[in-house]
């Protein structure tokens, strides 16, 4: 059974009589603990389909079964509670929290994880030494540079154990040295911990440290390649 399975899938977004499709006929499967790039020019669908993947938005056409089951399928509380415990996101705007420290920022989504108050300290500390920021706990997000900011977004993602990662355009906001340095982040959570990774970028430097490529254009695949990961070799966060 495939972790994740997209069966012709479409979306179609209505503004009163004006219909516009962004996904088309799309398919493909994705296996636990795969790095997958999923490419493409603005407007070619990729947050549109990471959304669906991430059960923030449905489709209108076609099959997506997540763990073998249709997301159709699923209650509004059960979908919430999948995101929360099975999925972490990251995304280009980073999302902290002004003036709150790295590790209450990074604790927020234990809160509605069921995991008990008293370790919750302890999970987020975990956390925020995966990305290499233990250092910086009690800054606030005013402190910290753009790469560290996105690191921390890393963290927060990791905090409940996610079995996939999504991550929107992560270095979109950032210089090419912190660009790296965060796409190291991500590459070594894959490769320690074998989470499930879905990049979305536009950027060939970004996606040459996936295992695979989708890419799409105008709303459909345009190609599906299994690639050699380039940066395998690259030096990691300790």
């Amino acid at each position: 059974m495939s972790f994740m399975e997209i069966k012709n899938l479409g979306k179609t977004y209505t503004d009163e009589d004006v219909f516009t499709q962004v996904l088309k006929d799309v398919s493909f499967e994705i296996k636990k603990g795969e790095f997958t790039a999923i490419m493409g020019p603005s407007g070619s669908g990729k947050s549109t389909l990471l959304h669906i993947l991430g059960f923030l938005d449905k489709p209108t056409a076609g099959e997506y079964l997540f763990e073998g089951k249709e997301v159709r399928e699923y209650t509004d509380e059960e979908a919430a509670a999948v995101r929360n415990k099975k999925m972490g996101f990251v995304f280009q705007s980073f999302n902290l929290l002004p003036r709150t420290t790295v590790l209450e920022n990074v604790k927020l989504p234990l809160v509605y994880s069921g995991t008990e108050e008293g370790a919750w300290d302890d999970t987020a500390k975990e956390a925020i030494a995966a990305v290499g920021l233990f250092h910086r706990l009690d800054f606030e997000p005013s402190q910290l540079s753009g790469g560290e900011k996105q690191r921390v977004a890393i963290a927060r993602a990791l905090v409940c154990n996610p079995q996939v990662i999504f991550a929107d355009e992560p270095t979109g906001n950032l210089d090419s040295k912190s660009g790296e340095l965060v796409m190291d982040t991500i590459q070594k959570l894959h490769k320690d911990k074998g989470h499930t990774i879905i990049l979305i970028t536009h950027e060939t430097y970004t996606a040459e440290y996936a295992e695979r490529i989708i890419r799409l254009r105008d709303g459909m695949i345009e190609s599906d390649t299994r690639v050699e990961n380039r940066r395998t070799g690259k030096a990691f966060i300790k």
